[in-house]
This record gives structure tokens, sequence and C-alpha cells, in this order.
């Protein structure tokens, strides 16, 4: 008989807590699992496996969106998975360049900031009152469609 794990047990084996299983779930990126006759669920262990991945994915910047697409490749005919692969890592990949080109000029802005407020010692404060406005590309919010690609 296979092994059957409880959310628990997914948890800790998985370094999640269980709100972030039962998101996963809830998401779609983990398969409705079964349940005991007390409505506990119970997981196949390859759950823990399917949980690395979309916390790596995760890691790497990739959307629950995206993940779900990526998961749900694996059973599209490989040359077109590895094609629409390819177009999301990139498009991940083109706005976290942007991301990091934002905050670079945000690290270059404070820095100049310091040396002003620095240079001018107890009057520092009214540095600010001397701040431009400088375009910055919007904030990446998780959970929010249209906002990011």
């Amino acid at each position: 008989m296979t092994e059957r794990l409880r959310i628990g047990d997914v948890a800790v084996r998985s370094g999640v807590t269980r709100d972030a299983v039962r998101f996963y779930e809830r998401s779609g990126l983990l398969e409705e699992t079964g349940r005991t006759t007390s409505r506990h669920r119970l997981y196949d262990p390859s759950t823990l496996e399917r949980i690395r991945l979309v916390r790596q994915l995760q890691n790497c910047g990739l959307t629950i969106g995206d993940i779900k697409e990526v998961i749900f490749l694996r059973e599209a005919d490989r040359p077109v998975a590895s094609k629409r692969l390819n177009e999301i890592l990139r498009q991940r990949l083109e706005f976290l360049e942007e991301r990091i080109a934002g905050m670079e000029s945000c690290r270059s802005r404070l820095i100049d900031l310091l040396r002003e407020v620095a240079a001018a010692r107890s009057a520092g404060y009214n540095v600010l009152e001397d701040l431009r406005d400088v375009p910055l590309a919007p904030a990446f919010r998780f959970g929010q469609r249209g906002k990011e690609p």
C-alpha cells in the first residue's frame, strides 16, 4: 500500500506551512487529495516533489499563474511544452531584469541622498524638501493579475 501523508506531515517534510499547502491546493498547483472519513486530507508522497518544484519556481520569481502553466505543460507534447516553457521563463526574466534595473536606480538614488544628508549634517532632513520625483516601474504585487507580464 502506498504511504499517505496528512497535511501536517506534508508541511513539515516540505518546509512550508499547512496554510501554504492548502493555498497550493486551492490554486490548482496540487491535485485534489483524498480524505479520511473524518475529512482529513491525505496526500501522496509525490506531493512533496510537487511542492519542492513550486517553491523553486516561486523563488525564481515565477507567479502562481506561471507555475500552473508550467505544471500543465508536463502533460503536453514535449516540443510544444519546451517552446512554451522557454517563453514563460524569458518573459519572467525580462520582468525581473526591469525590476532589478529599477532597484539599482533606487539604490543609486539612496546612496546620493545619504551623501547629501551626511554633508548637510544637522540640517540633513531638509534635503528631503528638494528631493526630485523620479518615475519608477510599478512595484510587483503578488496575486494581482494584469499588473505585470
